[in-house]
C-alpha cells in the first residue's frame, strides 16, 4: 500500500458508514422520511456487519455502542432476531437506555411477552427521556395484565417518535448538531 491509500482508508470504514447511516436514519426519522430512514438503516445494518465481521477476523471486540447502533439498525428494518442478539451483547458491556428499548421491542416483536417486559421494565431512570419512560413503565404492567404485543409495539414506536420530537424542540439548534442527545449511550 501506497502513501495516498492509507489516507484514504478510514473514509471506508464500515464502521463510520455504518454510524453516519444510523444517524442520517435517524434525521430521516424525525423529518417524517421514513422509506429514507428504512434505506438508511438497512444499509447501516449492512456496515455493520461488515464492521463486526472484521473485528471479529482481528480478534477484537466491537465497542457496545456500535453494537447498539448496529441492534437498532437491524430492529428498525424488522431482522429482530440478529438486532435483539446485538443489543443483549451491547447490555452485557454497559447499560445503555436505547439497547434497553430497542431490545425489548425486538422481543416483543418475536412473540416474547416475559423477555420484552423484562427488558421494558430495566430501562434506566436516568436516562432523561420522560415520554418513553412513561410509556415503557404503562406497557410492562399492560404487558403483564395480558395486552397484545402488536399494540406495545405501536405504543413504543409512537412514543420514540415523541420523544426525538421533544429532544429536538429543546436542543438549542446548531448546525452540526448530533441526532441523538445524550444520555442514550451512543
Amino acid at each position: 500500500m501506497g502513501f495516498f491509500s492509507n489516507l484514504t482508508l478510514p473514509w471506508r470504514n464500515p464502521g463510520r458508514i455504518g454510524r453516519t447511516n444510523f444517524e442520517r436514519g435517524r434525521r430521516a426519522e424525525l423529518r417524517g422520511e421514513f422509506a429514507m430512514a428504512e434505506a438508511c438503516f438497512r444499509q447501516g445494518a449492512q456496515a455493520y456487519d461488515d464492521h463486526l465481521v472484521a473485528l471479529a477476523r482481528s480478534g477484537r471486540e466491537p465497542l457496545p455502542s456500535a453494537l447498539t447502533m448496529a441492534g437498532i439498525c437491524h430492529v428498525r428494518i424488522g431482522r429482530n432476531e440478529n438486532g435483539l442478539r446485538l443489543l443483549r451483547r451491547a447490555l452485557k458491556a454497559r447499560d445503555i437506555p436505547d439497547a434497553w428499548l430497542h431490545a425489548g421491542y425486538a422481543a416483543a416483536k418475536l412473540g416474547d411477552r416475559e423477555g420484552a417486559a423484562d427488558l421494558w421494565s430495566r430501562y434506566p431512570p436516568w436516562a432523561d427521556q420522560p415520554v418513553i419512560a412513561k410509556t415503557l413503565k404503562a406497557l410492562v404492567e399492560d404487558i403483564r395484565n395480558g395486552a397484545t404485543l402488536d399494540t406495545a409495539c405501536e405504543s413504543v414506536a409512537k412514543a420514540v417518535l415523541a420523544q426525538d420530537r421533544e429532544n429536538a424542540r429543546k436542543r438549542p439548534f446548531l448546525r452540526h448538531s448530533r441526532p441523538v442527545p445524550p444520555h442514550r449511550g451512543y
